[in-house]
């Protein structure tokens, strides 16, 4: 079974995500791996508001952006970090983006 478009599924698993976030911890704590540039901007246009209040840094990184934007977010502190799997390994195998303290990942629309 699969839920329709606007259902609430992105909520259902921000929201808890959120909760879970200590934001004096300078790591980053949740990966939600998404397919497509597209979903991973509307994911993170959630997550977002949804942390407006929190404290809470989010960043989203895709392919065919610059990596040179990324390599300078990440010096800043990030707690949520929204990325297509290409790009989410590429910083890993770089050494670029510490994930050693991701205590959650999600992936989105893995079917």
């Amino acid at each position: 079974a699969r839920a329709k478009n606007g259902t609430g599924k992105t909520g259902a698993y921000t929201i808890p995500i959120v909760e879970r976030i200590d934001p004096t911890k300078n790591a980053v704590q949740a990966i939600i791996l998404v397919p497509t540039r597209e979903l991973a901007l509307q994911t993170s246009a959630i997550c977002m508001e949804l942390s407006k209040h929190l404290q809470l840094r989010v960043m989203v990184t895709t392919g065919g952006t610059s990596l040179r934007e990324d390599i300078s977010r990440l010096q800043e502190v990030v707690h949520i970090i929204i990325a297509t799997p290409g790009r989410l390994l590429d910083l890993v195998n770089k050494n670029l983006a510490k994930i050693d303290a991701c205590r959650v990942i999600i992936l989105d629309e893995a079917d």
